[in-house]
């Protein structure tokens, strides 16, 4: 996800700077938050962090995808989180 987002012929290139700003500091905050945990994080906390991030980029990815879908662009693929 993070290396779409600098890809201005796929996601990077649909978004705004402000879509782009958030998903970034969701990204690299659940980043940051798993890297010490890696080896030790139980399932639990890993389900609800990957919610948290879903739940802040699945909106903006959705807008994305129906915005390219009635334009008949190629549409970004939503299931790359």
């Amino acid at each position: 996800m993070k290396s779409q987002l600098g890809d201005k012929e796929k996601l990077g290139g649909n978004l705004s700077d402000d879509e782009k700003t958030t998903m970034d500091k969701a990204i690299n905050e659940a980043i940051k938050w798993l890297e010490p945990k890696r080896d030790s994080v139980d399932s639990l906390e890993l389900r609800a962090k990957k919610k948290a991030l879903e739940d802040v980029v699945q909106p903006i990815i959705s807008k994305v995808y129906q915005q390219s879908a009635g334009s008949g662009e190629k549409s970004a693929d939503k299931d790359e989180l």
